[in-house]
């Protein structure tokens, strides 16, 4: 429900800041413990297969408006491939950078104990204040990292960022951000190769999730006939072409959850789309799409596999069918296009076949339907390998619909039974 102009005036403003927190992956330290604060490390190989999951994890999130990080090759090795594929700016800054270890730099914690025992003793009893020889304390890289977000906060506010970072900074801000006291930061452990939500308001922050490990799988190097887990399924077409009528039997044929499309809802809440105006409608593209995502990650978590009523390909065709052509285009479409490898196949039903029918949500133009198949189709084509596009022909019986449906679904249909 819309609030009036003198509510709105006296709460705090709504608009949320989204940072994405992404923890370098595993660095090779040889096998031991070393304080390596600045020193630039090398990833192992576990750490590489880390940062590809969080680079996978970026590219199917809602779109992001740009990358920062710390230019340390262990961060810049996530952050770049980020911002390319998103088409995203990328902000480097030292600012950005690990606690400084000083001369304790690459030594390993044994070596340094050994030499000074009771100076690392009293680091660890108090490792907020006490500083590493000509190095800086916690304190000190907080207060730098703090101060970055109080230059930044205003040009991030209300958008969506992904920050590739340190554990030591990421402690710090989140010390900052949810009123911690630094002594207790180290309660703040998210892994190597980690994903950490904040959702940031003038109200104050929310933290999201903690220290997440990704478990996004490269679809597309998948044999089509060989998958071993529950289907990912997704419809795709314009409006009044039966996805929502097959979809649902689908999810009953494979025993998946069924993952409606959003729009629907909110007009059977009364809203009218005629009545937005252009930002709004753009306000709601994005928030469907997050909202898409939402419940395909939770489908995922509760069943493992889904039929869903859209695609990641239909947002960006809506984008494109209402003419928003501004500075978000190039990174919400390189997010949706990011977003195809998770699903195992998007059937793209024809256009022209079944009549339009008036219900509230889709124009009964048949000629705005197709420019937004046509849309659609190209998009699909373009970024859709052949054999993971299941094209329907002009079938207009159900039963003839699912059947051809379920055959093409064979082999993956059937290992799902057997």
């Amino acid at each position: 429900m819309s609030l009036d102009a003198a509510t709105r005036k006296v709460l705090p403003s709504s608009e949320v800041t989204i940072l994405h927190l992404f923890r370098h992956g595993k660095v090779d330290t040889g096998g031991r413990r070393r304080a390596y604060g600045h020193t630039d490390m090398p990833l192992t190989e576990q750490g590489r297969k880390q940062g590809n999951n969080l680079i996978r994890l970026a590219g199917g999130l809602p779109h992001s408006m740009g990358v920062f990080s710390s230019d340390l090759t262990r961060c810049l090795k996530v952050a770049k491939p980020i911002a390319q594929a998103l088409k995203s700016p990328l902000v480097v800054s030292e600012e950005l950078r690990e606690q400084h270890m000083g001369r304790w730099e690459n030594r390993t914690w044994e070596e340094l104990t050994v030499a000074d025992e009771d100076t690392v003793h009293s680091y660890w009893a108090d490792y907020v204040n006490t500083v590493p020889p000509e190095g800086e304390s916690f304190k000190d890289m907080t207060k730098r990292i703090v101060n970055w977000w109080e230059l930044n906060k205003e040009k991030l506010w209300g958008k969506r960022w992904i920050w590739v970072g340190h554990i030591g900074p990421i402690r710090a801000l989140l010390c900052h951000l949810l009123n911690y006291p630094l002594s207790e930061a180290l309660r703040f452990a998210p892994a190597p190769g980690s994903h950490t939500e904040l959702l940031i308001a003038e109200s104050g922050t929310v933290l999201k999730q903690m220290g997440a490990l990704p478990t996004v799988e490269l679809q597309s190097s998948v044999s089509p006939n060989k998958i071993d887990r529950p289907l990912r399924v997704a419809m795709s077409g314009s409006a009044g072409v039966g996805k929502t009528t097959l979809a649902k039997q689908l999810s009953q044929d494979l025993s998946l959850p069924y993952i409606p499309e959003g729009i629907r809802a909110r007009v059977r809440k009364g809203l009218v789309i005629a009545d937005l105006s252009y930002p709004e409608l753009q306000d709601l593209i994005l928030e469907l799409w997050e909202e898409q995502i939402h419940e395909e990650e939770k489908a995922l978590n509760r069943a493992g596999g889904f039929v869903s009523d859209r695609s990641s390909m239909d947002y960006a065709a809506f984008w494109l069918h209402y003419g928003f052509t501004g500075p978000q285009t190039s990174s919400f479409l390189a997010a949706c296009t990011a977003r195809l490898p998770f699903y195992d196949r998007i059937v793209l039903l024809p256009w022209g076949v079944i009549p339009l029918k008036k219900d509230g949500v889709r124009s009964v133009n048949e000629y705005v339907q197709l420019r937004y198949q046509a849309l659609l189709e190209g998009l699909l084509y373009q970024n859709l390998s052949e054999n993971r596009l299941l094209k329907m022909g002009n079938l207009s019986d159900f039963e003839m619909r699912r059947s051809w449906l379920l055959r093409s679904l064979q082999f993956a249909f059937e290992s799902k039974k057997s």
